[in-house]
């Protein structure tokens, strides 16, 4: 009888000790989310003032063309957007474009984004006042000429120079009877055209 009864109390604390460790593995926590950054690469870039954001916020000041990282990671299934906050303006003023900035955070660092740079362009130009007539010829910089047949503003056909770009305006040919004279201004109607000079045109004096 005596044995019988200790064998079921041996029987019993095992049943007890398997009941604990259910308990226990239904008390376990997960395991902690998996934190992944954002990058990818910049190119063309020519100075200083690239501001990148990730999600709207957490901005990025980006120096030179090469790899970036966001310093703040994400959770694996979160989406991302990578987006252009302040474009580059010193010592030229560009435009950067993003590609293959959005998406969702999948296994792996997000490591792909590409930002491209380019210097802005623009088309040249300038105004002539004071034309009576024809036969005044302009040259951008030894090379492009442009015939200007009536007052107003011209541009150079087909010439677009990157900012900062230098640039020489020469009268190549006079109007008949008229001398002109060209003075540098700085005036840029639109967001496409400069204009970089004016021309003033008057009548030749005679000499008696």
């Amino acid at each position: 009888m005596a044995k019988f009864i200790q064998a079921g109390r041996a029987a019993l604390i095992v049943t007890m000790i398997a009941g604990l460790g259910g308990c226990n593995e239904k008390e376990k926590a997960p395991p902690p989310a998996v934190a992944l950054t954002v990058g990818g690469t910049v190119s063309g870039l020519a100075g200083k003032g690239l501001v990148l954001q990730l999600n709207g916020a957490d901005d990025l000041a980006v120096s030179a063309s090469g790899k970036f990282n966001f310093p703040k990671a994400l959770n694996k299934g979160n989406a991302y957007a990578v987006t252009v906050k302040a474009s580059p303006s010193a010592p030229v003023k560009q435009t950067c474009t993003v590609s293959q900035g959005n998406g969702s955070i999948a296994g792996a660092a997000v490591n792909n984004v590409t930002i491209a740079c380019t210097t802005n362009s623009y088309a040249v130009g300038g105004k002539v006042a004071g034309l009576t007539g024809k036969g005044l010829g302009l040259q951008l910089n030894g090379t492009h000429d442009v015939a200007i047949e009536k007052n107003g503003n011209f541009i150079f056909p087909g010439i677009r120079l990157p900012d900062g770009s230098d640039y020489r305006v020469a009268i190549k040919t006079m109007p008949a009877r008229q001398m002109c004279a060209i003075e540098p201004i700085s005036a840029a109607p639109d967001n496409d055209t400069i204009h970089i000079v004016s021309v003033t045109c008057s009548r030749k004096s005679t000499v008696k």
